[in-house]
């Protein structure tokens, strides 16, 4: 599954910035993808932004921008009977916030969740709070979304960059609507690898899907149901017309009279655990795929019920080597310092990524490298080692007010400190 290509170029527009482009290493961090909420419904494919429409091109003023600050915005389910899903993505942008302004901020300038909002998972609030922040908070940049029924109207009406957890197919096409994990949903793209775990951990797979009746969860479950027929699985039960909040008992029940001995899951994790009591209440001897639910408080709370459930991820696990991955190994140490109650929270990961990308496309230098050829082979020149990029100050960038005329901001031909976030050591 595709979650962006590292050091991807993407283009938005919007008062203010003439091009949001990924800097090198922008998305090394952890190379994540989109877990969707309430299910995994569709897996998110990259979607190289190449140009931007008229109207946002036209689009001037910085909006949100200070001398010394950069206010941005975000709407979440904060409160409410599905916050749970949701409250941790904010924690993991301001836990990225807190790491950069550490390191100097965007340009000197310290980057700020000024205006936090909640819709209480209420679809009427959503049009109402995207007018408030854009209209009377006049943010920046939207840093954050997470809620299981965003539309984004307003924002793509006036250019607003948008970055977040997408868990509907509304955030593809746009310009300004920029996905954690790629905007585009492909409901197809996680069959291969679930029909592979079904023939992997059952010699023969006897399927049973659960999904909610709602498109951001039954999506890819639905999909998935013709997938496994056509690869010659027997699905053996399906009910992709759950009720949200209604108990699945009688679901297990049913599986267990059908045979079924592998469930794929597109509930949430109140839907999970649900699933996992009737598992255990009937003794079905059943694997379990979850796409929701990979969390350590959720671990910690319903060790006895997860027990031998697999989940499909996007992002490099949490338990991967850190001197492997050196983008995981940033991610935790700065939860731990800045958000610790969320270190180890998939959403939360999804809000690190949401404000990483937002910084990499303020971010106004450009890394680059230099090769040579010595004899037979390509070697790394210039840049000190073991640092691989050299990095410059763009004096004409759209922060400090010069736009897309540089002047004489190609004078400034002198190497910066590489910005956080730059693959390789920083120093």
């Amino acid at each position: 599954m595709i979650s962006w290509k590292e050091g991807e170029a993407m283009n938005t527009r919007r008062k203010g910035i003439a091009r949001l482009a990924a800097s090198a290493g922008a998305c090394a961090v952890v190379a994540a993808g989109a877990v969707m909420v309430p299910s995994a419904s569709a897996t998110a494919a990259v979607r190289p932004l190449a140009a931007t429409s008229a109207a946002c091109a036209a689009a001037t003023g910085s909006p949100g921008v200070t001398p010394t600050t950069i206010n941005t915005g975000a709407m979440s389910t904060l409160t409410g009977p599905i916050a749970s899903n949701f409250e941790s993505l904010v924690p993991g942008i301001q836990a990225y916030y807190d790491y950069v302004n550490a390191h100097g901020g965007v340009d000197g300038r310290k980057i700020q969740l000024t205006y936090n909002t909640d819709d209480t998972g209420n679809p009427s609030q959503d049009t109402a709070l995207e007018h408030t922040l854009v209209d009377q908070d006049h943010v920046f940049a939207v840093a954050g979304v997470a809620t299981a029924f965003f539309t984004p109207t307003y924002f793509v009406q006036t250019c607003t960059p948008t970055f977040g957890y997408n868990v509907t197919g509304n955030w593809s096409g746009p310009a300004n609507m920029f996905a954690a994990g790629g905007s585009v949903q492909d409901y197809a793209a996680g069959d291969p690898a679930w029909i592979y775990l079904a023939k992997k951990v059952e010699k023969t797979p006897s399927v049973g899907v659960l999904a909610y009746n709602i498109a951001s969860s039954n999506g890819s479950c639905n999909q998935a149901i013709d997938a496994f027929k056509k690869a010659g699985i027997n699905v053996s039960y399906q009910d992709t017309s759950i009720g949200y909040g209604s108990s699945v008992i009688p679901d297990a029940e049913r599986m267990k009279a059908a045979g079924t001995n592998f469930i794929l899951s597109c509930m949430d994790v109140t839907g999970n655990i649900s699933l996992a009591r009737g598992v255990k209440q009937y003794g079905i001897q059943a694997k379990q795929l979850w796409l929701n639910g990979n969390d350590q408080s959720t671990l910690n709370q319903y060790q006895d019920l997860m027990q031998g459930v697999y989940f499909n991820i996007q992002h490099v696990p949490f338990d991967a080597p850190l001197n492997k991955y050196p983008g995981l190994a940033q991610y935790i140490s700065a939860m731990k310092k800045y958000q610790p109650k969320w270190v180890y929270d998939e959403v939360a990961l999804q809000g690190w990524q949401s404000a990483q990308l937002l910084v990499a496309g303020l971010t106004s230098s450009s890394c680059s490298g230099f090769i040579q050829v010595q004899g037979d082979k390509y070697v790394t020149v210039i840049a000190k080692k073991p640092q691989v990029f050299v990095c410059f100050h763009l004096g004409g960038s759209i922060l400090n007010g010069s736009g897309s005329s540089p002047g004489n901001s190609y004078t400034h031909a002198v190497p910066i400190k590489p910005p956080p976030g730059t693959p390789g050591p920083v120093g």
